[in-house]
């Protein structure tokens, strides 16, 4: 984790988990591209030749427990295991069944981010906050809270996006980051009013016990008596990219394992850094550089053709599948 300061609300998963999350990727590369914005890029290890898709799907599934229920849902699944198939089914039956558009998988992955990587606790996921369609952010996909220092919070609103590359190659990266901007750069437009509602709505006092109310009621609606003890909470954004590199052209059968590996991850990092001038751009152009910016990049590969193309469309919906135990197969798009 990222943050010296122990969080202002007990971070959702458990310290397993979170351990477990990490070890599917190599060691990050962060990058701070502006003075309040960093780049984390995080490449799944390499089997065989392959990005560990396996190993990523079994953690998510796992993590995904923790996500979808609220904080004292999952307290109470902890105390009670004997009724951990009960649990496990109302948990599945959250997410839906796997179509071309499925996200839920990216959102699992960037509430795993921010909690495993950043040390952001969820305040609610997007599972929660569903359940309030008449607000704004119901388009925020989950809202984290991140301790700065003694005093001083981000309220981080999350945003996931996983495209292809749309039958050109190299325009994944580009597609997704441009996508993510768009949807962060409406909720700046659209303003922020969702302190005063999040803390008084019927919502959080559903999700959360009456101390971990308090804590976030003194953080999100500070005392106006300021001073140099008063807290401080800025705004901020999350971002999930997660976006394909196609390999297509590699003779796999006439390298070594130890060259694929090296060949998946110097294309992984070639691709997210050739839109380091696009990121600077979109949080200039939006006006979103007032705004501490948290980007998560995650790479998949893209191989073969036709029926049997498998890129990110294909992990968008196997994931899909895999966290609502769903027996249904994607189809390679032509």
């Amino acid at each position: 984790m990222t943050d010296a300061f122990d969080p202002a609300l007990p971070l959702s998963l458990l310290a397993s988990n979170r351990n477990e999350f990490n070890a599917v990727f190599y060691e990050p590369v962060t990058v701070a591209l502006q003075t309040k914005t960093n780049l984390h890029l995080h490449v799944l290890r390499v089997q065989n030749g392959n990005f560990d898709l396996p190993g990523l799907y079994r953690v998510l599934k796992n993590n995904s427990v923790a996500y979808v229920l609220s904080r004292m849902n999952y307290q109470k699944a902890l105390l009670d295991p004997g009724k951990m198939m009960e649990v496990a089914t109302k948990v599945q039956s959250q997410f839906r069944l796997p179509d071309s558009n499925a996200g839920e998988g990216g959102e699992v992955i960037l509430y795993s981010l921010l909690e495993g990587h950043l040390g952001a606790p969820k305040v609610l996921s997007k599972m929660e906050l569903k359940t309030s369609s008449g607000h704004y952010v119901h388009g925020s996909d989950g809202v984290h809270l991140l301790r700065i220092d003694e005093n001083t919070y981000q309220l981080i609103f999350g945003e996931s996006k996983m495209y292809g590359d749309a039958g050109t190659v190299g325009a994944s990266a580009k597609r997704g980051i441009q996508a993510a901007f768009e949807s962060v750069g409406q909720v700046h437009d659209d303003g922020f009013d969702f302190d005063t509602w999040l803390v008084q709505s019927e919502l959080l006092k559903e999700n959360v016990d009456e101390a971990n109310l308090a804590t976030l009621s003194a953080i999100l609606l500070p005392s106006a008596s300021g001073g140099d003890d008063a807290i401080r909470k800025h705004n901020a954004f999350g971002l999930f990219v997660g976006y394909e590199i196609d390999v297509t052209d590699l003779k796999v059968e006439d390298m070594e394992l130890d060259e694929i590996e090296a060949e998946l991850k110097k294309r992984a990092t070639e691709a997210i850094t050739a839109q380091h001038d696009l990121i600077k751009k979109e949080i200039t152009d939006r006006g979103l550089g007032i705004y501490p910016i948290h980007i998560y990049a995650l790479p998949f590969a893209k191989r073969g053709v036709g029926d049997k193309a498998h890129g990110i469309d294909q992990v968008r919906f196997e994931l899909a599948s895999e966290l609502g135990n769903h027996k249904v197969k994607a189809k390679a798009k032509k």
